[in-house]
């Protein structure tokens, strides 16, 4: 399991029984952030055990368990948590019709198809996205009202741009950018996500050759330079430094192939 030694005091674990989640602190009065890990849950071998995500090949009446769950402990509604259907793009939604709200909650069905970014003014509606690797991005705001967005960062989405739209989402309901904080989750580090060439040639070209080491990419590295140049202050930028390939805390297809998925959530009180 990752332990707390060397986090960001930003961030702060907390342990339900067998459940162990990193909560982020920075956010304002009202919002509340989680990342999970894949602990105290009842997905069997090998998505054992807090396995979020329907898509994997679990049985849907476990992952349905795992997140009722996770609803009951943190005190929030399952059929209201929303996840879109995430499918590595730069497409960044609006939640903002009640009708919509809970879409994704009981399958991979979801309103939000194809979608990789979640926005929301709305209280008690929870979003949800799902990781075994790619960066997860949690963004809380407040302007004339408070916002929150939660963002699944692949190296896909990274370079067609997620992390930058989902800023730019927020910015555009009159958000000024210095009220802006992002947590960025549990995500492959540096030392264990190796590509090809040509994809670390690509990489290069995007972010700069500052965030590749022969073949191997630095993603997180990546999230925080795209939030840097959309407008957030370096100092509202916080990481939980744990690898997934290299905790088994966590999950990781890198890692493991078929396996789970833990997952970022986020909402206004």
């Amino acid at each position: 399991m990752a332990e707390a030694e060397g986090l960001d005091p930003r961030f702060s674990r907390e342990d339900w029984g067998d459940l162990i989640f990193y909560r982020f602190m920075k956010v304002p009065n009202g919002v509340r952030a989680y990342f999970t890990t894949r602990s105290g849950g009842v997905s069997k071998h090998p998505y054992e055990s807090l396995n979020l995500g329907f898509h994997v090949g679990d049985d849907p009446e476990a992952v349905s368990a795992n997140r009722r769950l996770l609803a009951s402990v943190l005190g929030l509604d399952s059929a209201r948590i929303t996840s879109p259907r995430q499918r590595h793009t730069a497409e960044v939604c609006m939640l903002s019709d009640d009708t919509y709200a809970g879409a994704g909650s009981k399958s991979e069905d979801s309103t939000f198809d194809s979608c990789d970014g979640l926005i929301t003014s709305m209280k008690e509606t929870p979003l949800l996205l799902h990781f075994a690797d790619c960066v997860p991005v949690i963004l809380a705001a407040e302007g004339k009202t408070q916002w929150i967005s939660v963002l699944h960062a692949g190296r896909e989405g990274l370079i067609q741009g997620v992390v930058r739209n989902g800023v730019i989402s927020i910015l555009k309901q009159d958000v000024p950018p210095e009220s802006i904080t992002a947590a960025v989750g549990p995500a492959i580090g540096p030392c264990c996500y190796e590509v090809d060439d040509e994809t670390a040639s690509r990489f290069a070209d995007q972010f700069g050759p500052g965030l590749v080491n022969g073949n191997y990419l630095d993603l997180p590295g990546a999230v925080r330079k795209e939030l840097s140049a959309a407008g957030i202050l370096e100092e509202n930028i916080a990481f939980m430094d744990r690898c997934t390939a290299c905790s088994s805390g966590f999950y990781s297809y890198r890692r493991d192939g078929i396996t789970g998925r833990h997952g970022a959530i986020a909402w206004i009180e």
